[in-house]
């Protein structure tokens, strides 16, 4: 009996991994065309050109990502990249590979010295940084219950791009 529950609870802990594993929210500004991207993996195939030409693309060891932006004229944009996110040593570590029409393609990000913000992981551009990727990519942690710390949080980050795009909002 006792063997048993090491191994239902390996089997568990197995099975469970790549749920949680998958859960996975970046937020990253777009100073110079005024947007906010949320990035998360794209669990679920969208049978789009965008979407499977970074499918094609995906492969050894990268997923495909899904971007989201709201436009400030109204709408939004979807956009899809081929990228890796992994902890290497504890440290989180993003890199995507270039070519697709995707806000951090072909940008490598790296855990980021200051680490000011206790509701979000702050990873900094180290390769592949251009004038159209954004410095920082944000990995949102969920704190559940500190909504106002949440808030405040996001004023935060988001600060350079309302002060950078006041006259488009």
């Amino acid at each position: 009996m006792s063997l048993r529950l090491p191994a239902l609870l390996a089997v568990g802990l197995a099975l469970a991994a790549p749920a949680l594993a998958s859960h996975l929210e970046l937020e990253a500004y777009d100073l110079r065309k005024c947007l906010q991207w949320s990035i998360t993996r794209a669990d679920q195939p969208v049978r789009s050109p965008a979407w499977r030409t970074a499918k094609a693309r995906a492969r050894g060891g990268l997923e495909v990502f899904a971007a989201t932006a709201e436009l400030p004229e109204g709408g939004s944009l979807h956009k899809y990249g081929a990228c890796s996110y992994r902890r290497v040593g504890g440290k989180a570590r993003m890199g995507c590979v270039p070519q697709l029409d995707f806000p951090l393609a072909g940008a490598t990000f790296v855990l980021a010295n200051d680490q000011r913000f206790r509701t979000a992981t702050v990873l900094r551009c180290a390769s592949g940084c251009d004038q159209k990727i954004p410095d920082l990519v944000y990995e949102l942690d969920d704190l559940g219950s500190d909504i106002a710390m949440q808030e405040r949080e996001e004023r935060a980050r988001s600060a350079k791009m309302r002060r950078a795009c006041a006259g488009l909002r």
